[in-house]
C-alpha cells in the first residue's frame, strides 16, 4: 500500500499543470483589466509586492525609475522592485547593445514592447529610458544650492557660497553643467573669490563605453595668481562600476588650456597658452536611501609656464532633507604644481582646502 499511494503521488505531481511564466500573464491580464483606467492620462507600475501606482513615469537611469505620484510626490524606486510599466506616452528606450526605440511602454516580466512592436530583447537588457527626443524639457534636471555663514558686530565677516548642478539626459546622450562660487570677507576685506565651471556632452557607444565631443572648464581664483583659466577639450570614458548602489565611471583625453594671470612682474607674461592632457574619475555611492556619497577628481597635465600639473578633488555627501530639498556638504581640494609668482615676488601656495554647506532645492 505505501508504493501504491508513493505512485498516485508522484503521478499527481506529474499532471498538475505547474504555476509557470506562461500562466502569469492571463493572472496580470486580468489585474491590468480590473486596475489600470485612464491610460491616456496616467502611466501606471506594477511593484513586485503587487501593489500598483498611478501617476507619470519619468525617466529610468542608475537601475532606478523616477516616478511622480500625485499623492506620494516624487518617487525613486529600484528596477529589480518593479514588475510591470504601462505608459501611452512617447520615451526614448535604450538598450545594453546600443539600439534605441521610441514610443509608448509597455515592460512586463519577460518581455519589452515600445510602441507596437514587442521586441526581442528583456528588462534586464534595459540600459536607460528617458523622454522623448521630441520632448526635450522632460529630460532636464537642476539642482540649486546656497550656503551662507554671516557675522557681525566686533567681527565683520561673511561666507557666501553657491552651487549649479544641471544635468540633460536622453537614451543616447547625456549633458552635464555644475558650477561652484565661494566668497568670504573679513572686515571688508576680500580673503577668498573663486568660481569653478564645467560642462560636459558624453554620446554613449555602448551601456559602458561612451564618447566625449567636448569638454569645457572655467576657473578663476585671483589668490592664486589666476585670473581666468579656460580648458577646452574632448575624450573618452568607461564606467569602471554601474550597480544598483555604486556608479564610478573615469575618463580622460586631449584638451587646450588658456591662462591669464591675475598680478605678475613686469617681465613676466601676463597669460599662457599650451595643451594638455586629462584625466577624471567621478565616483557616486548610495549608503542609504536618504544620503549620497560623491567623489570626484580631476589631474591635469600642463607645463610649468602654466602653473604645471593641476588637481582638483571633491568629496561630499548629499543628505535628503524632504524630496526636493537636500542638505550638501563639500570637502574640495584645489592643488597646483607651480604657481606663478605674483608682482611683488610671493608665491602663492599650492594647495587650497575648504567646506562648502548648503540647501540645494532639486528643480
Amino acid at each position: 500500500m505505501p508504493f501504491i499511494a508513493l505512485v498516485i503521488v508522484i503521478f499527481a505531481l506529474v499532471l498538475t499543470p505547474s504555476v509557470g511564466a506562461g500562466q502569469q500573464a492571463p493572472l496580470y491580464l486580468e489585474e491590468r483589466q480590473a486596475i489600470v483606467k485612464d491610460i491616456d492620462k496616467y502611466d501606471w507600475i506594477r511593484l513586485s509586492s503587487g501593489e500598483w501606482l498611478k501617476g507619470e513615469f519619468k525617466a529610468m537611469y542608475d537601475k532606478q525609475i523616477e516616478f511622480d505620484s500625485d499623492i506620494l510626490d516624487t518617487l525613486f524606486i529600484d528596477r529589480e522592485d518593479v514588475d510591470m510599466v504601462i505608459s501611452g506616452r512617447a520615451h526614448s528606450v535604450r538598450f545594453n547593445d546600443g539600439h534605441v526605440s521610441e514610443g509608448a511602454l509597455l515592460i512586463g516580466p519577460s518581455y519589452v514592447q515600445v510602441g507596437a512592436a514587442k521586441l526581442a530583447y528583456l528588462p534586464k537588457d534595459l540600459v536607460s529610458i528617458a523622454a522623448s527626443a521630441k520632448d526635450a524639457g522632460g529630460a532636464w534636471y537642476a539642482k540649486v544650492g546656497v550656503g551662507a555663514n554671516l557675522s557681525r558686530g566686533n567681527t565683520e565677516q561673511s561666507e557666501l557660497s553657491a552651487t549649479v548642478d544641471i544635468k540633460r539626459r536622453t537614451a543616447t546622450n547625456r549633458l552635464l553643467i555644475n558650477a561652484l562660487a565661494a566668497r568670504t570677507s573679513n572686515d571688508e576685506e576680500v580673503t577668498e573669490n573663486n568660481v569653478r565651471a564645467s560642462g560636459t556632452f558624453d554620446w554613449f557607444y555602448t551601456k559602458s563605453l561612451y564618447f566625449r565631443p567636448v569638454f569645457f572648464e572655467y576657473y578663476r581664483d585671483p589668490f592664486q595668481n589666476i585670473d581666468h583659466k579656460y580648458t577646452l577639450g574632448a575624450g573618452i570614458g568607461y564606467y569602471v562600476i554601474d550597480n544598483q548602489r555604486w556608479e564610478w565611471d573615469i575618463g580622460m583625453g586631449p584638451a587646450y588650456q588658456r591662462t591669464q594671470f591675475a598680478n605678475v612682474g613686469i617681465d613676466a607674461p601676463s597669460s599662457n597658452s599650451t595643451t594638455s592632457v586629462y584625466f577624471s574619475s567621478n565616483m557616486d555611492y548610495e549608503l542609504t536611501s536618504d544620503i549620497d556619497l560623491t567623489f570626484d577628481y580631476r589631474f591635469t597635465l600642463a607645463e610649468q609656464a602654466a602653473g604645471g600639473n593641476a588637481q582638483h578633488a571633491l568629496m561630499g555627501a548629499s543628505i535628503d532633507i524632504t524630496s526636493d530639498i537636500d542638505f550638501d556638504i563639500s570637502l574640495l581640494w584645489d592643488h597646483l604644481q607651480s604657481p606663478i609668482a605674483n608682482a611683488d615676488g610671493t608665491v602663492p601656495k599650492k594647495d587650497d582646502y575648504k567646506m562648502i554647506v548648503t540647501f540645494a532645492v532639486e528643480l
